[in-house]
């Protein structure tokens, strides 16, 4: 890859310190958005007919949590992608390979990622939240458990697959013009990542030793809430080391 001219650089609009280099989607941008937009359209919750009065309604409002929370997980490695793609806009071809290999896990993990989600939401609501697919489909505490183990190992993939994004958008910090704090920005957002295939790891773990387990099954699903607490925590530690490093404030 050749060094971006100086000329490029400041041409380019620049986003709270980070230059926007690929502000022009891409064809493997548009590609990716075009993936993501149809595993959405795959969570969408599915029914065979309108519903016809307020029970059959309600009925299907149960099912709204776990579509939220699947729309979140995915919606959070799009928008990583997309970030990605507009501060760098690298075309080569671990860029290429990277971004398919993220789109097919996508696509692969779409239905364990809902029924995660129902799951966790019909566990931890004691049968209140959720639909009955469960009951109706036969599923055990071990089979709820083999999930939990399946979705894990899909997500350390999904976050393995961004922490290399990043990573090579480092390893072309010559020829990007990478400034001091979007090669920070780069390190935090690995961190991140890292930190979720971590909690990933340690659900599936949980899952798998106490498979037979109902109380462990669910905290294996549960462990996933110390997102909400860790990320923040991991974010300002990462942003502690640059300050103290640059003699600078904490944002």
């Amino acid at each position: 890859m050749n060094r971006l001219s100086d000329e490029y650089i400041s041409a380019c609009r620049v986003d709270r310190g980070k230059i926007l280099r690929g502000e022009n989607m891409s064809r493997i941008e548009t590609f990716v958005d075009a993936a993501f937009a149809f595993a959405f359209t795959m969570l969408v919750i599915s029914i065979d007919q309108i519903p016809t009065n307020p029970e059959e309604l309600l009925e299907l409002s149960r099912d709204i949590p776990a579509f939220l929370i699947s729309a979140i997980i995915i919606g959070s490695i799009w928008v990583t992608h997309a970030n990605w793609s507009r501060h760098f806009g690298l075309q080569d071809s671990a860029t290429l390979y990277l971004s398919l290999a993220l789109v097919m896990l996508v696509l692969v993990f779409v239905y364990p990622i809902k029924l995660m989600a129902q799951a966790t939401v019909l566990y931890s609501s004691g049968d209140a939240l959720g639909t009955d697919i469960f009951v109706l489909g036969g599923w055990d505490d071990n089979q709820v458990a083999i999930l939990f183990i399946y979705f894990g190992f899909g997500l350390i993939g999904l976050s393995a697959i961004l922490v290399a994004l990043y990573l090579n958008a480092l390893r072309y910090r010559s020829e990007l013009q990478l400034r001091h704090l979007e090669v920070f920005f780069c390190k935090k957002a690995c961190l991140t990542w890292i930190v979720v295939a971590t909690v990933a790891a340690l659900s599936c773990i949980t899952a798998f030793v106490f498979y037979d387990n109902k109380t462990y099954v669910v905290a294996a699903g549960n462990l996933y809430l110390t997102l909400f607490l860790l990320l923040p925590l991991s974010q300002r530690y990462a942003w502690k080391r640059w300050a103290d490093r640059n003699n600078k404030e904490i944002p």
